[in-house]
């Protein structure tokens, strides 16, 4: 069985067996994904901390350009998120923190959920991606859209 199999299963014995079997802690499965990606969407902190000492890459993406840190906090699992989260870079531990701190599943001060402050962010990850693709930019096109609000507003 393979090490992706045995996560998919869910099976400790089998993980514990697949992982002393394996070559490779980083094989790639359907949609690119890895042994630690699929364990962190499954919430498996146990397992994430095993594929980590093994040698598992934190940082590789998906097909959905996610990482397994971006899997865990999307499906809602703290531990997990803490055990990543020494692994990604600030722009992820933000992401991250805030998809907890949407779904309630973080309390700490620093998970606290502030829309404004979320959006914000969006429209400069935006912005960055925007310039490197060669598009207009979403700051600009914001402040067109405050300044047509404005202007409705005050007929």
């Amino acid at each position: 069985m393979s090490l992706l199999d045995a996560i998919a299963s869910e099976d400790r014995a089998a993980i514990a067996a697949a992982l002393k079997a394996t070559r490779d802690v980083n094989e790639l499965g359907p949609g690119r994904t890895t042994p630690l990606i699929e364990a962190a969407r499954r919430g498996l902190d146990d397992v994430v901390a095993q594929l980590l000492a093994a040698g598992a890459e934190p940082s590789w993406r998906d097909d959905e350009q996610e990482t397994a840190l971006l899997k865990a906090a999307a499906n809602g699992y703290p531990r997990v998120v803490a055990l990543l989260s020494p692994h990604a870079t600030d722009d992820e531990r933000d992401l991250a923190r805030s998809f907890l701190a949407a779904f309630g599943q973080s309390h700490a001060p620093e998970y606290q959920y502030d829309p404004s402050s979320l959006h914000q962010k969006a429209v400069e990850v935006a912005a960055r991606a925007a310039n490197f693709v060669g598009h207009d930019d979403p700051l600009k096109r914001l402040e067109r859209q405050e300044r047509s609000q404005e202007l409705k507003k005050r007929k």
